[in-house]
This record gives C-alpha cells, structure tokens and sequence, in this order.
C-alpha cells in the first residue's frame, strides 16, 4: 500500500516538472527548419508543463517589448553618416563596379591559392614524414601504457 502511494507522488512531481522545460527556450534562437526546433516544438504540442512554461516567456518577453524603445538617427547623424559611407566608398574605388569586381576577383584567386598551397603542404614529403613519425609514437604510446 505504501509503495503504491509512493508511486504515485512520483508520478505527481514527474507531471510537474518535465527535464525538457530548460531547454524550451532554446526555440527563440533555433530556425523553424532546424531538427532541434522540430522536436522542441513537438514537445511543447504533448508536454503541458513545457507548453506553459513557454507560454509565461512568451508573455514575459513580449511585455518587455513594450519597455525597449526604438532607436531613431535624427536627420543630421544620419545625413552625416551617409557623407562618411560615400567618402569611404569613393577612397576605397566601390563605386566602380569595375573595380569592385576585379578586386573580389583578386580575392578569390587569392583564397584559391592559398588552399592549394595549403593541400599541396599536406601532401608534401615532410609532412608524410611527421605522420609517419606520429604514427610511430602513437603505436609505442598504446603497446606501452
């Protein structure tokens, strides 16, 4: 009899406390496509506790929403940034669509060759030499510890 009013109590903090209720919030930053997002999700529609839980939040954040104001440039600061962003653009040549190309152009070559040089190093005779030696201690490290 007592075991099975101790199942029970069990059973009652089991339903009042769910182990996913940490991670609901989670769902705020996860994009709709993602897995993680997905299971959460279908969580919350069977987890009462979970779906409440996320229910306070939602109001809690959504009543702060009304306390943040909304940040607005006045007419000079905006002005003036956008005679800084031109004068960047013009000393930097990105007006010239020409220009602008060649120089991504430019860097892309420049990564290209970079990751070639980057694989032709590991592919090089001194690197087969280190994972050789690698292998080598590897091998002694496990016959003798």
């Amino acid at each position: 009899m007592d075991r099975s009013i101790q199942e029970l109590n069990n059973v009652k903090s089991f339903s009042t406390n769910c182990i996913h209720t940490k991670h609901i919030y989670s769902l705020l930053d996860l994009p709709k496509n993602d897995e993680s997002y997905k299971r959460m999700n279908k969580h919350l529609e069977n987890c009462t506790v979970c779906s409440k839980e996320f229910q306070k939040f939602q109001l809690k954040t959504a009543a702060a929403q009304v306390f943040i104001p909304k940040v607005l440039m006045d007419r000079d600061l905006r002005q003036s940034f956008e005679r800084e962003v031109v004068e960047l653009f013009k000393v930097m040549n990105l007006n010239d669509r020409e220009i602008l190309k060649r120089n991504v152009k430019k860097g892309f070559l420049f990564m290209d060759r970079m990751g070639i040089e980057f694989i032709q190093n590991l592919l090089s005779k001194t690197m087969f030499k280190a994972y050789f030696a690698a292998i080598v201690i590897f091998i002694c490290l496990r016959l003798f510890l």
